[in-house]
């Protein structure tokens, strides 16, 4: 799945059932009152509503941080094309349990991904000055499983990503945030785990759930 092409679906989607998009809208306080909350905006605008919902991804972690969240930084490389993949069966997706892991899978133009060697850091520059290396590495740990493989790197990359102590996502639900939630979906399932907590909170906000959510809900701020 393409990612970006998948979120510009989703807005434009959004769009055409009348939800009002503002891109580059940055925020610089809010207040409730007694059945909304108020967002201000730095351009001198405001955003009322019954209920806000923080779907930011890792940004959220910036606004409000939840102890049971974890963001590190991760590395990648997609090779040149591969003529031969014969010692590699059916070209099986491969991704291990080992600390520090790693993945590898190929893609229909033939072409190697691999990745991981985190690195317990949330500072880009500190993150990037090890990108070199770590490419290096990657390919290192690709020719010890296929030696048969010979591959260059043609595209690399050093990233943020984020997961949880407990290995469940998160409807972040906070005293200083009234009628706020925040929709963390980290880990290696998020997009299934998206989904999930759209579809919980949808639920709650109109009606239809109302149970005491204490798996999914702050369980690293109790």
């Amino acid at each position: 799945m393409n990612r970006l092409y998948n979120t510009l679906g989703l807005l434009e989607s959004a769009y055409t059932r009348k939800v009002r998009l503002y891109e580059q809208t940055e925020w610089k306080g809010h207040k409730q009152e007694k059945d909304t909350v108020i967002f201000y905006t730095k351009n001198h605008h405001s955003i009322k509503a019954h209920h806000i919902i923080f779907a930011g991804g890792y940004a959220n972690q910036s606004i409000k941080p939840d102890k049971n969240a974890v963001l590190t930084s991760s590395y990648n490389i997609v090779t040149k094309p591969v003529a031969d993949f014969s010692s590699w069966p059916n070209r099986i997706l491969i991704w291990e349990t080992a600390r520090p892991y790693i993945y590898l899978r190929t893609t229909p133009d033939h072409r190697i991904i691999i990745g991981g060697l985190d690195e317990a850091t949330t500072i880009a520059e500190e993150r990037d000055k090890h990108l070199h290396s770590k490419k290096d590495q990657l390919l290192i740990e690709l020719n010890r499983r296929f030696p048969n493989i010979q591959v260059e790197a043609e595209f690399y990359l050093g990233a943020f990503y984020g997961g949880t102590h407990d290995g469940l996502p998160i409807l972040g639900i906070y005293d200083e945030f009234p009628r706020c939630t925040f929709l963390n979906a980290y880990g290696d399932n998020g997009l299934v785990y998206s989904m999930v907590l759209a579809r919980i909170l949808r639920d709650m906000l109109t009606g239809v759930l109302r149970l005491t959510l204490k798996y999914i809900c702050n369980r690293g701020n109790t």
